[in-house]
């Protein structure tokens, strides 16, 4: 169990989508795939609707998504992608050059099947440091462990 909160938020307009995450879901596993399960939940709000549901999360889908927020950054164009193995959440962020940033997300409540909501937020470019920022603190707490095959 994690004592700090660790999670990834992206907020705007009044609309948000949170991760916390909980702590390793498999932590005595002897396969390495299996050691690097995070649990966790997500919050939402999007419009009219919000809520909340339980969720695996994977420790290389932040690390990538870290790489990929980075290089938007670094450019304010292009795509960063976080999707999750289980497709319970997808988070498309999209570039225009100028500093403002879409963010195309897709949940899901259960894995592989469940109820599924469609939102966007949008933001610009001066939130990104504070989302990079989280993964960080989440690719800290939560490595990739060992060669995943």
């Amino acid at each position: 169990m994690i004592d700090e909160n660790i999670y990834l938020e992206i907020s705007g307009n009044g609309n948000f989508i949170r991760i916390e995450l909980i702590g390793l879901s498999h932590e005595s596993a002897e396969l390495n795939w299996d050691k690097n399960w995070i649990t966790g939940f997500v919050k939402l709000k999007a419009g009219g609707f919000s809520g909340e549901f339980n969720a695996e999360f994977m420790t290389i889908d932040f690390i990538q998504f870290q790489e990929e927020l980075e290089f938007l950054y670094n450019n304010l164009s292009g795509n960063a992608n976080f999707k999750t193995l289980e497709d319970q959440v997808e988070i498309k962020i999209s570039g225009d050059g100028l500093g403002h940033l879409d963010a195309e997300c897709v949940v899901m409540d259960s894995a592989g099947f469940g109820n599924k909501l469609e939102f966007e937020i949008q933001f610009d470019q001066t939130f990104l440091p504070k989302i990079i920022n989280q993964l960080k603190q989440i690719t800290s707490k939560f490595p990739k462990i060992g060669e995943l095959e």
